[in-house]
């Protein structure tokens, strides 16, 4: 079960490490960055690009989170829900969804340096993206699995 984020941000910003910058990524390029990925893992949030290679227990092959790097996990980490279907998948956000996203976005700001956006974030209008289905919709009213 993953913790609230806003009982985890310390009142103090830790040093981060400089990573290499890898500017604005195409989706199939984030997918490299995996977390068999032995050199790089990276995930993105809101199209903020993170590297989470020195989180190796977290992201890594065996690591908790292992789902998540090299992917988008803003749907995911919105509804509080994990799997695939909640990766990579770019919809239109309730206020709600915004609100709890954000959350992590300033939890991972302060864990992970910032390396780059995703195209997807960047060259389009996530207003004017489709709702999510009936089924995910139905779905998602199921018991929550990441807090």
């Amino acid at each position: 079960m993953m913790p609230n984020p806003e009982n985890m941000i310390s009142g103090g910003k830790k040093e981060l490490p400089e990573v290499e910058q890898l500017g604005t990524i195409s989706l199939e390029t984030l997918q490299t960055f995996h977390c068999t990925n032995p050199d790089r893992r990276c995930f993105s949030l809101f199209g903020t690009v993170y590297d989470v290679t020195s989180s190796l227990t977290s992201y890594g092959p065996d690591g908790a989170y292992k789902e998540f790097a090299g992917h988008d996990i803003t749907l995911a980490m919105a509804t509080h829900k994990t799997g695939e279907d909640w990766l990579d998948k770019f919809c239109f956000f309730t206020e709600k969804w915004t609100a709890d996203a954000q959350k992590w976005g300033s939890y991972f700001a302060t864990k992970y340096p910032i390396c780059g956006k995703l195209d997807v974030w960047e060259n389009s209008d996530p207003a004017t993206w489709d709702p999510l289905s009936d089924r995910e919709q139905e779905e998602l009213a199921k018991s929550c699995a990441i807090m």
